[in-house]
């Protein structure tokens, strides 16, 4: 007997996902933030690139991936409003 899928409420997702884990960052750099605590890119939009870079494991290069990535949320965020 073949068993039978239900589809239960499930929301068909109407925005892009704010967790750093399904961000379009490089795994290593995710790692890091996750290390840190931070687990969504809001709260890293609201952080300033002198916070970003005390944290261990984000230079300059990981802060410019991260920078571009808010940049590109946004911007995708802002075209399909």
């Amino acid at each position: 007997m073949q068993k039978q899928r239900f589809q239960l409420g499930k929301k068909t997702p109407t925005r892009a996902t704010d967790l750093v884990l399904r961000s379009g960052l490089p795994q290593w750099v995710v790692r890091v933030l996750r290390q840190s605590g931070i687990k969504r890119m809001s709260v890293i939009a609201t952080l300033s690139d002198e916070q970003l870079l005390k944290i261990p494991g984000v230079g300059r290069q990981s802060l410019k991936l991260i920078r571009d990535e808010i940049r590109r949320t946004t911007d995708s965020r802002n075209q399909s409003s």
